[in-house]
């Protein structure tokens, strides 16, 4: 009776370990799926954050557009720069001066080179190369072209002297007037296929139109319909497809969506 006894006893203990094996097991499965979930959702969460990032309108397997965590990549630099204007009516200040470097072909204001590094890189592999025709030009250099164009214009076209000279601010700029003396602008070329067109009617133009302000840069003069003789009342210039300006990034970011030129940008924040 004793040896009976031992073994229900041994018996009993038994089936108590393979229970709490078997809670052992339960317990462990509902912990990996947990965790599994876990995973999966944080994976979710990172792709939708991703997509979040990427700015409407950019091509999917393409370089075209700086997704929003890049933007901190580019130069940040204070209005005071970004937003100088130099046009018929606004001479630049005498106190300044570019910090000049060569960039291509052309000289451009060093602060801008690492934004257009960005734009012309991303322009080649979206399929549209770009080359620089002009940059910088200096004051003594830029009221030579000035003088030449109203000389020009008085013996080919036979304008009045006054006529001329106003003609001439519209297209080439009085030196200490004109916009490539800042360091801040460039005119592209397209190179490649489209490197025989007008450059307004290149894949080029059409990209840097659609593109240009993520990297902080704006057409400087813009066409305007309005304008029988060509020249804008908005900047007293002829339309230029080809001339782009350095503003910084969200200053262009805000003239893309308010369809605004460098002067009526600037005006409009004077007002405000």
């Amino acid at each position: 009776m004793y040896i009976k006894h031992e073994k229900i006893i041994k018996g009993r203990g038994d089936w108590r370990k393979r229970n709490e094996v078997k809670k052992l097991h339960i317990v462990m499965t509902v912990v990996a799926v947990f965790l599994c979930v876990s995973i999966a959702a944080g994976v979710v969460l990172a792709l939708l954050k991703v997509k979040k990032s990427v700015p409407s309108g950019s091509h999917t397997g393409t370089v075209s557009s700086l997704s929003a965590s890049e933007t901190g990549s580019l130069p940040v630099y204070d209005d005071s720069l970004n937003l100088m204007l130099a046009d018929v009516s606004t001479k630049i200040p005498d106190s300044y001066r570019p910090t000049l470097t060569g960039f291509g072909s052309v000289q451009v204001d060093a602060r801008i080179v690492p934004a257009l590094e960005k734009l012309t890189d991303a322009a080649k592999a979206a399929g549209c190369p770009l080359g620089l025709k002009s940059g910088y030009v200096d004051v003594e250099t830029q009221e030579k072209n000035y003088q030449a164009e109203v000389k020009r214009l008085m013996t080919q076209e036979k304008l009045s002297q006054i006529r001329a000279e106003d003609r001439a601010e519209s297209t080439v700029g009085r030196g200490g007037y004109a916009d490539c003396q800042t360091g801040l602008s460039v005119c592209f070329s397209a190179q490649g296929e489209e490197s025989g067109k007008a450059f307004g009617a290149t894949a080029q133009y059409r990209w840097l139109q659609r593109y240009a302000a993520d990297y902080g840069f704006i057409l400087r003069y813009p066409d305007d319909p309005s304008a029988s003789d060509g020249i804008s009342s908005k900047t007293r210039h002829i339309s230029d497809p080809s001339c782009f300006r350095y503003v910084g990034y969200e200053n262009a970011i805000k003239m893309r969506e308010y369809s605004m030129s460098l002067e009526e940008y600037v005006g409009y924040l004077a007002n405000r």
